[in-house]
């Protein structure tokens, strides 16, 4: 037997509803200590990071060059 579109629009907007309900909830909660001392800790070593990768970088380059 086949649905009618009218039932799967009425399942998918139900679907709809409750995944809107869960991530709302979860927008909600509060970030975990971890987490946020993780991204306060890469907030402040940021220039460092930069450096670092610019160094790789440049690392990758002068190798290229070499094997050419």
């Amino acid at each position: 037997m086949r649905r009618s579109p009218m039932h799967d629009r009425k399942v998918g907007d139900d679907i709809g509803e409750l995944l809107r309900q869960t991530y709302d909830d979860v927008l909600h909660e509060p970030l975990p200590d971890r987490l946020r001392d993780l991204l306060e800790g890469l907030e402040t070593d940021r220039p460092l990071f930069s450096a670092e990768a610019r160094a790789c970088e440049d690392s990758d380059a002068d190798h290229a060059l070499i094997e050419r």
